[in-house]
């Protein structure tokens, strides 16, 4: 399994896919794959490598498998880790203006 500290690492492939290993899964085996490492691995979260390829739906596929898992999702950019943003998330609501004085 490609496993590094912790972390599940995949990469982005053709048609909303991913890589890991030798392995290509799509949204639901990744899910699945998740959570059997969360259990005998005790991953603790998943790694996007590779992002600036990654589609935004990847992305989010990433970020919400993550959270259903309650793993963190993180992206690997210069060698360093940063927490993968859902670009497919709404906009936090604005807060009302105050009322003027």
């Amino acid at each position: 399994d490609a496993i590094d500290d912790g972390h599940l690492l995949v990469k982005p492939t053709k048609n909303n896919t991913f890589s890991t290993g030798e392995f290509i899964m799509g949204k639901a085996e990744l899910y699945g794959y998740l959570g059997d490492l969360k259990e005998s691995k005790k991953i603790t979260g998943i790694v996007l490598r590779d992002a600036d390829r990654a589609t935004p739906e990847q992305k989010h596929l990433i970020v919400i498998a993550a959270q259903a898992q309650k793993l963190d999702a993180w992206v690997e950019e210069h060698g360093k880790l940063e927490p993968l943003a859902d670009p497919l998330a709404p906009a936090p609501a604005a807060a009302p203006a105050a009322p003027a004085q």
